[in-house]
């Protein structure tokens, strides 16, 4: 499975301190483990949701006080991250 990053969540990654940036990272390639062995949406253990609204079509996985914004593409095999930003400044 391929992962790719927007521009924004790089650069999120960029300005956050090591620790959190590894503790996001972590998650993420959790994430992918996850995604590339499955074929649905099951990903209930890493703490992940289906957005409603404006974001319909887009999960959310937490990572402490972080959400990282995310799609997956079963038959293009790829896991998109849109946005990783705080809580508060995310939706």
């Amino acid at each position: 499975m391929k992962l790719i990053f927007s521009k924004s969540a790089i650069k999120f990654l960029n300005k956050i301190s090591e620790k959190d940036n590894k503790r996001v990272k972590s998650k993420i390639f959790d994430l992918l483990d996850l995604a590339a062995s499955s074929d649905s949406m099951k990903f209930g253990e890493l703490n992940t949701k289906s957005l409603k609204g404006d974001l319909q079509g887009f999960s959310r996985m937490r990572v402490g006080k972080i959400r990282v914004v995310f799609t997956v593409d079963f038959q293009e095999k790829e896991l998109l991250i849109h946005d990783i930003d705080f809580r508060g400044d995310i939706y």
